[in-house]
């Protein structure tokens, strides 16, 4: 059974308190409106008002990124890798049976889609974004170097914060898979998660790699 598809109303500002209440149940500290402003604010700064932003998706950006842009396309990050490495108690799983997401560490590389949002429309389209991805602070805002259809493209993505709660580190494959199998919230479960990533990945030519050897495993615990 599918869970609740997120959409960009959810994600307003006036509508972010019943994931701000989710939150606090579950034990996790919430990032205010002020401390998410600031860190947008201070993630734009040189970026002219006149300039597009583009931003990095890895995982459900990718295939539900619930804001406004303008274009999307395959693009590649140097330099990092995504990883199931933050706990998940409150989306895709839940405090008894905790799930994981996905986060960028360092080193490798990474295809994902890079989603272009028009200049005019940067800060209230990042203002959703920011109020989705940074509502625990287990994420990090950085500006990575991608690899695109048309040459090099300089784009927003988030990290993950390695001193924040949620932070699992690099757990055993079999161990993500047990988690990723059993764990379910609001939002779906952790396999279905990971396979709309896949399936993404493989719409844009990807046909192997650890996300393939994660799924193959997940599914043979039916």
């Amino acid at each position: 059974m599918s869970g609740i598809r997120l959409s960009r109303e959810m994600l307003l500002s006036e509508n972010a308190a019943a994931a701000v209440e989710l939150f606090r149940k579950v034990g996790l500290t919430v990032t205010t409106p002020e401390e998410r402003a600031a860190s947008l604010d201070q993630t734009l700064e040189g970026v002219s008002p006149s300039e597009d932003v583009w931003v990095f998706g890895y995982g459900s950006l990718m295939w539900n990124p619930a804001f406004h842009f303008a274009e999307q396309a395959p693009a590649r990050a140097t330099g990092w890798h995504r990883s199931f490495c933050l706990w998940n108690t409150f989306g895709r799983g839940s405090p008894e049976n905790p799930g994981l997401m996905l986060a960028l560490e360092q080193g490798g590389s990474c295809l994902g889609v890079a989603l272009r949002i028009a200049a005019e429309q940067v800060r209230s389209e990042l203002a959703v974004l920011w109020n989705r991805e940074m509502l625990s602070g287990s994420y990090l805002p950085r500006w990575v170097r991608l690899t695109g259809p048309a040459g090099p493209i300089q784009a927003v993505t988030f990290v993950a914060n390695r001193e924040h709660e949620r932070y699992a580190g690099r757990l055993p494959r079999a161990r993500v898979a047990e988690l990723l199998a059993r764990a379910r919230g609001p939002l779906g479960g952790g396999s279905e998660y990971l396979e709309q990533t896949v399936a993404e990945l493989e719409r844009h030519g990807a046909r192997g790699g650890a996300m393939h050897a994660l799924l193959r495993a997940v599914r043979a615990l039916g």
